[in-house]
């Protein structure tokens, strides 16, 4: 879903189980759907193919590479929301942890790791309960570094599994796939203008996020 664009940049709402750019096996990227419509984007963040929500694409190599060095210097502040199947070990808090990040053909998973070592990170974020149903628990996360499959392997790591994350000890998938995970929201400063821009992107329409959007104040569905 598209949320904004101007000649600099473009902003939508990715649906969960899309993946964000071509790869094996992948037949209808985001970036090749959006370039049919706005011509040629240049990609400055990723988000997992099952998790959903908002990202943002430049529309000139200048513009992409002032994006891309806010996100690498933690400029830009990223704030997701998931479903858990456990309550976190204290209602809010920090999760600081090394995740070793493999290459090659394993690098379809991250570690959590007690030791630095090589392609170790470290990986930092606060999360906070929002909200509860019968069965999931609601986090708000605020990501500080931006490390591949961070939130759904901290999370793991404190016995959280995401909804439908089976890769990251989940016990099964969601029904019409993806993961609870949605990247909710994004601030930063416009690489032409200047001005500090935020934007949000609503969840999906789905039982769960519909329930979770009426107890919180949080984008309605769409």
């Amino acid at each position: 879903m598209h949320i904004f664009s101007d000649d600099d940049i473009i902003i939508v709402n990715k649906r969960c189980g899309q993946a964000v750019q071509p790869g094996p096996g992948v037949t209808d990227s985001l970036i090749e759907s959006l370039e049919k419509d706005f011509g040629k984007l240049y990609l400055v963040h990723r988000l997992d193919t099952p998790v959903s929500g908002i990202i943002v694409f430049a529309r000139s190599k200048k513009s992409a590479a002032s994006l891309s060095r806010q996100f690498s210097n933690a400029e830009v502040k990223k704030k997701y929301v998931c479903a858990v199947d456990n309550p976190p070990p204290v209602e809010n808090g920090t999760l600081e942890n090394l995740i070793h990040i493999p290459s090659g053909k394993k690098a379809n998973k991250v570690y959590i790791r007690t030791e630095d070592g090589r392609n170790t990170k470290k990986a930092v974020l606060d999360y906070r309960t929002i909200f509860r149903t019968d069965r999931y628990y609601i986090l708000e996360i605020i990501l500080h570094t931006g490390r591949r499959h961070q939130i759904r392997a901290q999370l793991s790591n404190i016995g959280c599994h995401i909804k439908g994350d089976v890769k990251y000890g989940a016990r099964r998938t969601n029904r019409a796939g993806g993961i609870h995970l949605h990247a909710l929201s994004l601030s930063f400063v416009h690489p032409r203008t200047g001005t500090q821009l935020e934007f949000s992107a609503p969840l999906p329409d789905e039982p769960l996020w519909n329930a979770v959007c009426e107890g919180v104040d949080l984008p309605p569905s769409s």
